[in-house]
């Protein structure tokens, strides 16, 4: 009679093993979980918590595994505002950066750092496993640091920008940098021995990882210019000009300091032009304003307006006193500006003169007479 109540602890006794197995092999589950991924966040719940520990563990090579990317030394991502987590995961295994999206985003979750991530643009490293990735992409300060670079701005404007980003650089080491550039930067833009890298960093929107060089900073930024500016078209038209690249850009950067209109920078171009062809004085304000410098009274770089005494300033940027174009660009001129002396339009123009309607744009004539009509009373 008392074989069923030896039965039922020798029952009792497996299931008892085998949960001592199953506890001890949980502990072990979650103790490596956390050495290889840190522990778990606080706002899941125990059960949540061990289950996520479980997946991870299971998954813990392809997390630690470094995926193929694509061939490039790092990877531009880019974290939209209502951008849900499983579809960044889902784009990071896309893109060949991990090698499984859910174990990616159950990691975030595991962790707590899919809370930290914040919109922008993030720089991956081929060469990091999944877990590297997101710890970066969770990370806002290894965000990338976003900035515009605005047509017409002189290198000074560019290093007051710097100065509010927080690389690791100032402005102070970028102009140190390019008033005195390596002759493998001159090299691959032409650029004069005798001469610095105003006019060579292009317009635009940039976004670049935080620990960026000052080197790298500026390589990029001319690696914009060469292959946005630089095409077998602007080449070719260059040529028909007469001027050198750097005479072009000279040109251009004139231009852009003297109208925002696009539409009407290949009339001044052709004023210019036809100014040169006579060895007539190109008298343009912004290469007084350049050759002046920072105004105190005013906070800018760009005096105005200038006076007759500004105009006597002795400077072979001035161009009421020096026949010619400056030595060198007195701006950073927009890819319309430099397009503007490559193609301009054909005209007789000698003069222009700002409308007094406040639209911004010019009057152009072609005899003094005519020009000074268009003054404003």
């Amino acid at each position: 009679m008392k074989m069923p109540e030896r039965r039922n602890t020798t029952f009792l006794i497996i299931l008892l093993l085998l949960a001592s197995v199953v506890a001890v092999g949980l502990v072990y589950i979650n103790y490596q979980t956390r050495q290889i991924f840190g522990l778990p966040s606080e706002s899941l719940s125990p059960l949540s918590a061990l289950k996520q520990s479980v997946v991870l563990f299971q998954g813990r090579e392809k997390m630690l595994a470094i995926a193929p990317g694509n061939g490039l030394s790092e990877e531009k991502v880019s974290v939209e505002p209502d951008q849900s987590i499983q579809n960044l995961c889902t784009t990071l295994e896309q893109r060949n950066l991990v090698a499984s999206a859910s174990l990616t985003c159950t990691y975030l979750i595991y962790s707590g750092k899919d809370r930290n991530i914040q919109p922008g643009n993030y720089t991956i490293p081929i060469g990091e496993n999944a877990v590297q990735i997101a710890d970066l992409i969770s990370d806002v300060t290894r965000r990338d640091k976003q900035f515009v670079i605005y047509a017409g701005w002189r290198l000074e404007e560019i290093a007051a920008m710097i100065d509010g980003l927080g690389l690791t650089f100032n402005g102070a080491d970028f102009l140190s940098l390019v008033t005195a550039p390596p002759d493998s930067y001159r090299e691959q833009l032409q650029i004069p021995q005798w001469m610095f890298l105003e006019g060579y960093f292009f317009p635009g929107n940039y976004s670049m990882k935080p620990e960026i060089t000052l080197q790298d900073f500026v390589a990029e930024i001319l690696t914009r210019f060469k292959t946005t500016v630089l095409t077998e078209d602007f080449n070719k038209n260059l040529q028909t000009t007469g001027l050198t690249l750097h005479q072009a850009i000279t040109m251009a950067s004139i231009i852009q300091r003297e109208t925002l209109a696009e539409e009407e920078m290949p009339t001044i171009a052709s004023v210019f032009y036809n100014r040169l062809a006579i060895n007539m004085l190109l008298e343009t304000d912004p290469t007084v304003q350049y050759a002046l410098g920072y105004d105190a009274q005013t906070s800018t770089w760009w005096k105005s307006p200038l006076t007759y005494t500004d105009l006597e300033v002795n400077s072979p940027y001035n161009t009421y006193r020096n026949p010619g174009l400056p030595p060198g660009p007195i701006s950073n001129p927009s890819l319309a500006a430099l397009r503007a002396v490559v193609a301009p339009a054909q005209t007789e123009f000698l003069f222009f003169r700002a409308k007094c309607d406040g639209s911004l744009t010019h009057n152009f004539s072609k005899t003094y007479e005519e020009h000074l009509n268009f003054g404003c009373d």
